[in-house]
């Protein structure tokens, strides 16, 4: 029984271990055909620490990220169309896009490079091993893409 409880934690720890290598190396913009530095305005509250781990891991991938601190997010997310259900701690704008809450960086890369009829992605709540976030992620991370009029689908699993 021991043995068993080892060996599943050995592979939770090893795939946990190459998703989180994954996520955080980083990704070249130039593949995706995209100018560099690419510009990010990160939206947060102040004293959030998964937030400041967010803005390092952009900047380790190449994007030059601007920090703004606001009290109260709601008229940011507002602003910037983020649908009911799919909030988390901070708002990302990039170009013409908005990324919500923990997006790794190839699918920001992906949609600022593909274009679709998309405003933005969203990683809504504080999913753990998401960038940004510590821990490990349990099976896979489910990024969204959502439109203008708030309807919502799913960009990645």
């Amino acid at each position: 029984m021991k043995i068993a409880i080892i060996a599943v934690a050995v592979a939770a720890a090893i795939g946990g271990t190459v998703l989180f290598q994954r996520l955080a190396a980083p990704v070249d913009p130039r593949i995706a055909g995209l100018s560099v530095p690419l510009r990010a305005v990160v939206h947060k509250t102040p004293t959030c620490g998964c937030c400041a781990n967010y803005v390092t891991y952009l900047k380790r991938q190449g994007f030059e990220v601007e920090v703004q601190n606001h009290d109260d997010l709601t008229p940011i997310k507002e602003q910037y169309g983020v649908p009911a259900g799919m909030e988390s701690c901070h708002t990302t704008v990039i170009g013409d896009y908005v990324s919500e809450g923990h997006v790794p960086a190839e699918n920001i890369l992906s949609l600022l490079s593909e274009k679709p009829a998309l405003a933005g992605l969203a990683v809504p709540g504080m999913p753990a091993g998401a960038p940004g976030m510590g821990g490990v992620v349990a099976g896979s991370l489910s990024v969204y893409g959502f439109t203008e009029s708030g309807d919502v689908s799913r960009y990645q699993e």
